[in-house]
């Protein structure tokens, strides 16, 4: 009995993941129009402790290909304890468009600075687009015009596409992991049921974000991102998922084992705010290894048969998402991602769990 649940988990999800990969590769929504008029845009970076990462951001900014007289850009050091505050006042300066935002206050204990940051930075906005991205980010040329060219009042917000970049290992593990639940993301957002977003890599329409009640609604969240998008969807709003290499954002890896499972603590405390759907969706990930297990005791061939088809669906499912974006994925790392997946999905239910303070930017949360 006991082996043939598990193996039931095994089929369940190799039959999700072949299902994942027609969507993906049959139902993919491009969103592009042929706009002519383009909206002003407003560019939001909140930064704390950012010094080492904010010279090839900035860098990234300044070479975005948008009018000058569209586009400005807002930025505020939240707090920071090295140089962020410096490095923001002198590339300010240097431009007409570029706005060094003060903060009136710091958050208060149970409070994301993030989200107090960009709500005090979007109070100088008044129209167009809101577009936000994070200091460790490099965005392309084409970043702002991709967003713009999507946008419509209806949607709210707009996602891009983010990947993690870097040559060794763990980097390499860590942006399977992102093109694997981003597609997953994709996939949902195209059937009309987006309820998430991408902090470094979105834009809100300024009418969208006012009906929202902004980031100073939402600001006792830890995953502020997630919150907009269930605040504008609430609203009547139905964010989408734009996925392309014009709209493809690079970001930094998590350097060490203890800060990949600092981010995932995180990022669990937002899928509570998820339906209930999502999150027996995301258990069923966990079920399958602890599935495996059991399957491969009790029955272990028809178990190796549909753990092998799982892995086949997935490879090709990320393979295929990667590649809307122009990217290529080794085989190998799909074959070693498999293992990897299975090791960080329980170490990330245990370490939940951990009696350990979530700890995010240098501050603390309970």
């Amino acid at each position: 009995m006991v082996g043939q649940a598990a193996l039931f988990i095994v089929i369940l999800v190799s039959l999700l993941y072949a299902t994942l990969s027609f969507l993906i590769r049959f139902r993919f929504k491009n969103y592009n129009s042929d706009k002519h008029e383009l909206p002003f845009v407003t560019v939001l970076l909140p930064c704390r402790n950012e010094a080492n990462n904010l010279p090839d951001c900035l860098k990234a900014l300044e070479n975005i290909d948008y009018p000058s007289g569209k586009i400005r850009f807002l930025v505020t050091d939240d707090d920071s304890e090295d140089e962020t505050a410096a490095i923001l006042k002198q590339w300010a300066t240097k431009a007409d468009n570029r706005t060094l935002v003060p903060l009136s206050k710091r958050p208060e204990k149970g409070q994301n600075g993030k989200a107090l940051a960009l709500a005090e930075m979007a109070t100088q906005v008044k129209s167009g687009l809101l577009v936000f991205t994070d200091a460790d980010c490099i965005v392309p040329p084409t970043w702002c015009k991709s967003f713009s060219k999507a946008y419509r009042e209806d949607y709210g917000l707009v996602t891009g596409i983010t990947t993690v970049t870097g040559d060794g290992f763990f980097a390499r593990m860590q942006a399977l992991d992102w093109w694997l639940t981003l597609g997953k993301v994709k996939v949902v957002s195209d059937a009309g049921y987006s309820l998430t977003a991408m902090g470094n890599n979105m834009a809100m329409g300024s009418t969208a974000y006012l009906d929202s009640g902004g980031f100073g609604k939402v600001a006792k969240n830890v995953t502020e991102d997630l919150a907009m998008s269930i605040a504008l969807y609430e609203k009547g709003y139905r964010p989408i998922h734009i996925v392309s290499e014009e709209s493809l954002v690079k970001t930094k890896p998590e350097k060490t084992v203890w800060n990949l499972l600092q981010q995932r603590k995180r990022w669990m405390r937002g899928a509570f705010l998820l339906p209930l759907i999502w999150q027996l969706l995301l258990g069923l990930q966990v079920a399958f290894y602890a599935g495996l297990i059991l399957g491969l005791y009790f029955i272990p061939l028809w178990t190796m048969v549909f753990w092998l088809i799982k892995t086949i669906f997935q490879s090709v499912f990320i393979s295929t998402f990667a590649s809307k974006t122009m990217t290529k994925i080794s085989f190998f790392d799909l074959i070693y991602f498999e293992i990897y997946n299975w090791w960080v999905s329980w170490a990330t239910v245990i370490f939940y769990f951990y009696p350990v303070k979530l700890t995010w930017k240098n501050r603390n949360y309970s």
